[in-house]
């Protein structure tokens, strides 16, 4: 789908998600925010500040808007004008780039992929590798998401090329159901639904990067995962905005590595929590990923980088430093450095 242009149509694809907070007082300044799933937990930070009050404490009155066609839609919406800003994976930033556009990285909401790939549990005896997916349907939350570029790269890894399986796009709260249905044999799926889907017995992990551990397994080393991107020029003409919006989100990833998951789930409106049993699960599971300091990894988005050029969504020849998609400064002066 071509970039969007206009905030009527971006607003097409969106529905507004109104959060269980403190309500933000009517002079509060207004900010939009894309999110292409409100209820992963690769979001959790911009949630959490938006339900404990942290924005309208700034002087926000923050608009999640939850972005129907996942996060690349989201990035979307942010490069045409149609939001202020998008939490995203640094791999949209990146692409921008290679399409001339520029967007930013301005706090780290986490420091992992937090994904992982499951398998249908009804093909457990013909699946046991990822070279078995040859030839099958394999989900990724939505086209041109990281979840796509993870699944990129260790289908590389394993010798395969990325057409010799059907990439489906299959969402990220939807993604279950895809398996379930059989739609897709396997897929990539982020919490909470990896953690629910594993502990229901419908299906088993051939990767799990929701730890470093196994984040060093399969990629090799750090990858910088989902972060809050803006524009150059909101950074530009909205600073004081900017700083507002990471003062938040600094706090909120600060209490979050400071709780338990049952504190973050009773902390969450139902809607996004779920079972809160469940959702304190998932979040252990995930819990390495929240960087207690908010920073962008240099060498995070470095790898993210490389890996992108394995199959060609950077091209080989581009010169693309990792310091031009991210911008610590906010975070540093959030953090009082």
């Amino acid at each position: 789908m071509p970039v969007v242009r206009s905030r009527v149509l971006a607003l097409s694809l969106v529905a507004v998600l109104v959060v269980g907070a403190a309500p933000a007082s009517e002079s509060g300044e207004k900010v939009t925010v894309a999110i292409g799933g409100v209820a992963l937990i690769v979001y959790l930070p911009t949630m959490l500040a938006k339900a404990k009050g942290y924005f309208a404490e700034e002087g926000l009155d923050v608009e999640i808007l939850d972005i129907k066609g996942g996060g690349s839609q989201a990035a979307s919406a942010l490069i045409g004008g149609s939001v202020d800003f998008s939490a995203n994976a640094i791999d949209h930033a990146i692409k921008a780039r290679t399409r001339g556009k520029t967007l930013i990285a301005v706090h780290s909401h986490v420091r992992l992929p937090v994904m992982g790939l499951v398998v249908a549990n009804k093909y457990r005896g013909e699946i046991k590798s990822i070279a078995d997916l040859r030839g099958r349907p394999v989900g990724v939350t939505s086209p041109g998401s990281q979840t796509h570029m993870v699944l990129g790269f260790l289908l590389a890894k394993s010798g395969l090329k990325a057409d010799e399986v059907k990439v489906v796009g299959a969402g990220g709260n939807t993604m279950p159901l895809a398996l379930e249905k059989d739609s897709v044999h396997a897929g990539m799926m982020v919490d909470p639904f990896f953690t629910v889907f594993l502990k229901q017995g419908k299906g088993y992990a051939l990767v799990d990067m929701f730890t470093t551990r196994g984040t060093l397994e399969a990629m090799g080393g750090e990858v910088q995962g989902t972060t809050l991107l803006t524009r150059p020029d909101v950074i530009a003409k909205r600073p004081a905005t900017v700083q507002k919006m990471v003062n938040a989100l600094v706090r909120a990833n600060k209490l979050i590595v400071a709780s338990s998951g049952e504190e973050l789930a009773r902390a969450l409106p139902r809607e996004l929590a779920g079972d809160p049993a469940l959702y304190a699960e998932s979040f252990e599971h995930a819990r390495e990923a929240f960087p207690p300091d908010s920073l962008v990894s240099r060498d995070g988005v470095a790898r993210v980088i490389e890996t992108m050029r394995i199959f060609e969504a950077v091209p080989a020849d581009m010169k693309l430093a990792p310091e031009s998609v991210f911008d610590n400064r906010f975070v540093q002066k959030a953090l009082g450095r």
